[in-house]
């Protein structure tokens, strides 16, 4: 049966929950076909009902509105199965009660356990059997045509044999040790590992280069362009100073006019200046309570909801940054960055024509935080958006 199939194709693996790491229960598939608890997927989902937009956990697809949930019978048998299955190596000598075996005999095809191994010392060294760590595919390791310890390997065949293969099928083939041959395959791995690490290492030695050269590039003209908040963006909750270059939270409702592209709901605003061609900006940042350093299209919105938010939609970019952790956001979709510190201080470049976002986290050195390579059809504006009791300060 596709049940019995599948069972004996995958490992239990295969059947283990993403969220919480074990064998699914009651299995749902969603509609990008990923597998979840019905339990786990519904509690991820009821912390996303004030968006009203329902991701997945392991691809981020998004779903509106949210997705009915139905059993996936077959996922349910395959599981329910895997759990009533035998434990990879038991004592074979126990007759009632099944102990952990701790070693595998090669001889006598047996495993035991550390009672009956102690209680039989004397037995197991006068028999000369050949012990190994506890293995529940004993039967893998013999030849099924001599019944012989598979402790060689045929090079020119490619496969472990027995001594008796060795002087009748697999005369006068390069037969080495399965030990030598397991050693061999590990270091050339390792090797192999080693090597694309290094490629890995290399290629991002050469993207910062490349990164630092156009950052020098630029930055002659960057000194004598300075960004500005534009007065007819920035929401009535936030106080502009020092030539408009400095933008703080204050609950006391500021005398700005009416405008159709003043944001109304949310404390944000956008630079008065757009980014063309290749730019960079830094700000100082404060507050407990997160700041939103973004580039944004000029047709975002700026009076209804949650999609005004910088980051929310896709019509704009946003890091946003906390005292104790950064995350970025585009398109509604959160992806929290690791880093080591957090700085007060922000670096922004944009590449608008090669589709290059990338915040630099600023301190007694330059770190990279995320990069993000996309396309942008329109001019970009640099934004801020600011939490309760924030500020920042372009540079």
């Amino acid at each position: 049966s596709s049940v019995k199939i599948a069972e004996a194709r995958y490992s239990q693996d295969e059947f283990t929950c993403p969220v919480c790491l074990d064998l699914l229960k009651d299995p749902v598939t969603i509609q990008c076909g990923h597998s979840y608890c019905k339990s786990c997927i519904i509690d991820c989902w009821d912390q996303e009902d004030q968006k009203r937009v329902y991701s997945c956990p392991q691809c981020r697809h998004t779903f509106s509105p949210r997705p009915a949930l139905a059993r996936n019978t077959m996922l349910a048998e395959v599981t329910e199965k895997l759990k009533k299955r035998k434990r990879p190596a038991d004592c074979d000598a126990e007759a009632h009660i099944k102990y952990k075996a701790v070693k595998s005999c090669l001889m006598c095809l047996n495993s035991y356990c550390q009672n009956h191994l102690e209680q039989n010392e004397s037995w197991f060294r006068a028999k000369r059997h050949n012990l190994i760590e506890a293995t529940g595919r004993l039967q893998e390791m013999i030849c099924q045509k001599h019944e012989k310890l598979l402790e060689v390997f045929c090079r020119t065949d490619q496969k472990c044999i027995c001594m008796l293969c060795t002087i009748i099928e697999h005369k006068n083939h390069d037969i080495v040790s399965a030990v030598e041959q397991t050693t061999e395959k590990k270091e050339k791995t390792a090797v192999s590992r080693a090597e694309e690490r290094l490629e890995r290492l290399e290629q991002e030695i050469n993207d910062l280069r490349r990164r630092d050269a156009e950052l020098e590039q630029i930055i002659v003209d960057l000194n004598s362009h300075q960004l500005t908040l534009d007065l007819n963006t920035v929401n009535k909750h936030l106080h502009l100073s020092e030539s408009n270059r400095v933008i703080t939270v204050t609950y006391t409702v500021q005398s700005y006019p009416d405008h159709p592209d003043r944001f109304d709901h949310y404390r944000q605003v956008l630079c008065r200046e757009s980014v063309c061609g290749r730019c960079y900006w830094e700000l100082q940042w404060s507050g407990n309570y997160g700041v939103r350093i973004s580039v944004s299209y000029k047709s975002i919105s700026r009076k209804e909801g949650v999609e005004c938010l910088f980051g929310s939609n896709d019509q704009s970019w946003s890091l946003i940054c906390f005292p104790s952790r950064y995350s970025f956001w585009h398109s509604n979709i959160k992806t929290v960055l690791p880093v080591e510190s957090i700085s007060s201080r922000i670096g922004v470049f944009v590449d608008h024509s090669a589709g290059t976002l990338s915040f630099y986290s600023i301190s007694d050195t330059m770190s990279l935080i995320p990069t993000v390579q996309t396309t942008f059809t329109q001019p970009l504006y640099p934004g801020i958006g600011l939490g309760s009791g924030s500020s920042q300060r372009l540079t």
